[in-house]
């Protein structure tokens, strides 16, 4: 079964194909082989494989393959009918879009009872509209950000797991009118002044799968991540720099020393209130922060760095102080 959606000079028609007619018709034409008329990427069989596996699943992917009939007198539509015959000949089709759709059917072909997947035939194509056709499907795409995509996923799992209580905890922090981060955490909007899921994902993976927060309740997780950022804003205040606490590259550096810093009020305070990192955090008036201007990879581990070695300055000082005997 076929439908004809042919407009202008060139064919075009809806149907479907089984993954092994598909696999025996359809080639692939890429740059690394054929450098004067190869267009498409190199095949990344890891992705392959998740395509195989989602099919596996049961899952439908709607998306359809893209292909350029290379031989348009060997296409037969019949109007009547409703459908389109064609010899089952390799090199018959040229993939335009959706290698590696095709190739992840082909893998799952084995686990899925009479698997078809959706097709779309361009027929009649010279080469330069084939690699046009690809630029302009490739370049007009727009991915889904990614923390639209992390916004999402909590309607996936489940409430207990590591992504439920991150997510929960973005919710509440955000909603909260006592939290430093009320309305300043968005799953959506970026820009100065939020903090979106993906910097909050980065920091919160790991921190929630160690001591201290790994062993607390989920009240007490999120009172002990307000009362850290309280004492952090309050000293942010100080000079005048509290918008650094909705910068990613600030956000990032100040939770990667939370444990050090919960130790440090342990030991020093016996407790985790907010007075407590109040106290800790004085060493964040200390630093130049002009130094700490980018936002890659390393600047955060910059600011990171020197964050934790004023915090080791300051226990050396606490220690000094302290009648030990």
């Amino acid at each position: 079964v076929a439908i004809d959606l042919s407009r202008g000079g060139a064919k075009f028609y809806l149907t479907s194909m089984t993954p092994d007619v598909l696999f025996k018709t359809a080639k692939v034409s890429r740059v690394n082989e054929d450098v004067k008329a190869g267009f498409q990427r190199t095949l990344d069989e890891t992705r392959a494989k998740r395509i195989s596996k989602y099919l596996s699943e049961n899952k439908i992917i709607p998306g359809a393959i893209i292909l350029s009939c290379q031989y348009p007198e060997k296409l037969d539509y019949d109007k009547e009918k409703g459908t389109i015959t064609f010899p089952t000949q390799e090199g018959l089709f040229l993939v335009i879009d959706g290698q590696h759709r095709m190739y992840g059917s082909f893998l799952a072909k084995e686990s899925i009872e009479d698997l078809k997947i959706p097709i779309c035939i361009l027929s009649g194509l010279s080469r330069s509209e084939e690699i046009q056709y690809f630029i302009d499907i490739n370049s007009n795409q727009k991915g889904v950000p990614k923390t639209l995509r992390i916004e999402l996923t909590k309607y996936l799992v489940e409430e207990d797991s590591l992504d439920g209580t991150r997510l929960k905890l973005f919710e509440d922090l955000n909603s909260d009118e006592n939290s430093p981060f009320y309305g300043r955490l968005s799953s959506s909007q970026k820009g100065r002044g939020y903090i979106t899921h993906v910097p909050f994902e980065i920091s919160f993976n790991r921190l929630l799968q160690i001591s201290p927060l790994k062993d607390l309740d989920y009240d007490k997780k999120y009172q002990l991540i307000n009362n850290y950022t309280l004492g952090v804003l309050k000293n942010l205040k100080e000079i005048g720099g509290e918008q650094r606490l909705y910068q990613a590259t600030f956000f990032q550096a100040i939770f990667r020393v939370f444990e050090k810093s919960c130790s440090l009020a342990i030991t020093y305070n016996g407790n985790y209130k907010v007075e407590a990192f109040e106290s800790i955090f004085e060493v964040l008036q200390k630093i130049d922060y002009d130094a700490h201007s980018g936002t890659n990879e390393q600047s955060i581990t910059n600011l990171e760095k020197d964050i934790f070695e004023l915090l080791e300055l300051e226990m050396r000082a606490k220690l000094t102080q302290q009648d030990l005997f």
